[in-house]
């Protein structure tokens, strides 16, 4: 049984993050087990001959060996919103050694786990995974650390980093919804619906597992979207301190190929453009993902607005559009 204490007075000093470094730890584990997230099953086609793990021998020891536990510093506890790439490495090269070695012994069979770490996660059975040398190397060498940032940023170029702005957009939204509905029911309400295997009890959140974890007085928790995970997931960071990812809503969207509804009303090519819209898109987004040229898309979209089927915000340096109330109904009648 996993078990976070999160009584009321954590519960209003917990915040969201995204973390790329959390979604890179996962999508080299999908990569791994594809069936994990058989809705990736395209971008798992895609990507597997571009992720060649000699490039980053460490780091695929540490994230993709058997055992349940992945060592906490390849994810490090995101300081603010949304921390560059650069900042994250940095946290993971800055890993204090000691902490590098708990966490080793740990997930590996390197004699017998530090008290600690006993005290903070057991099992039934020894769930530790051989030593790779590619591990005993490093450590000796004393460079874990460190050659995991480098290989990190390997990683992340051949695996996630084109994929990220989609990832990314998603996590938002997921955030933005769960915000929205804090704001309606209080933040409390929140952490029953991130998952059904989440229940909190008004002092803790805790999840059925196959190992024993109880946090710390943890002054918050850090919660993560995913668009790989299957079931949620811990990191820990320093003392007392953890971060909870869970299933992203519409992860399923981010790969899914445009799919086209004809109407008399809309037309074949409008009715595709709005169904896309499911989850929100730019102009450029539409215009690659239908293989139309932005200012056809544009176009149409405008009709769109002009309609009263959709509207359009700004994020960041981009223009997001989404589907009114009008056009859920109007779609929905139509495919029904």
């Amino acid at each position: 049984m996993l078990t976070l204490r999160v009584d009321p007075a954590r519960l209003v000093r917990s915040r969201f993050a995204l973390s790329r470094l959390a979604e890179l730890s996962c999508a080299l584990e999908v990569l791994t087990h594809p069936d994990r997230a058989p809705y990736a099953a395209g971008w798992v086609a895609v990507r597997r001959p571009r992720a060649d793990s000699a490039a980053y021998p460490l780091v695929h020891a540490l994230v993709e060996h058997e055992s349940w536990y992945v060592p906490d510093f390849v994810v490090p506890l995101p300081a603010d919103y949304e921390p560059t790439l650069d900042d994250e490495l940095a946290a993971v090269a800055a890993t204090p050694p000691d902490v590098v070695a708990e966490q080793l012994a740990l997930a590996f069979r390197i004699g017998d786990p530090p008290a600690a770490a006993l005290e903070r996660s057991r099992s039934a059975t020894d769930p530790r995974a051989p030593l790779p040398p590619v591990v005993t190397d490093a450590l000796n060498r004393g460079t874990v650390a460190a050659q995991a940032a480098a290989e990190l940023r390997r990683a992340w170029d051949a695996v996630l980093a084109d994929s990220w702005p989609a990832l990314r957009r998603i996590h938002d939204e997921d955030v933005r919804h769960r915000t929205a509905q804090a704001g309606r029911s209080g933040f409390g309400e929140i952490l029953d619906g991130l998952h059904p295997a989440l229940h909190w009890d008004g002092t803790s959140l805790t999840m059925a597992a196959a190992f024993e974890l109880t946090s710390a007085d943890a002054p918050g928790v850090v919660l993560t979207p995913s668009v790989f995970l299957p079931r949620p997931a811990l990191w820990a960071g320093t003392p007392g301190s953890v971060m909870l990812g869970y299933p992203a809503r519409g992860r399923g969207q981010v790969w899914a190929a445009p799919s086209v509804l004809g109407t008399p009303v809309l037309g074949e090519r409008r009715a595709a453009l709005l169904t896309d819209l499911e989850v929100p898109r730019s102009t450029s987004e539409l215009a690659a993902r239908h293989r139309l040229s932005p200012a056809t898309v544009s176009y149409h979209l405008n009709r769109l607005r002009a309609a009263g089927l959709v509207t359009s915000r700004q994020a960041g340096h981009s223009v997001l559009y989404v589907p009114t109330e009008r056009a859920t109904a109007l779609l929905a009648a139509i495919s029904g």
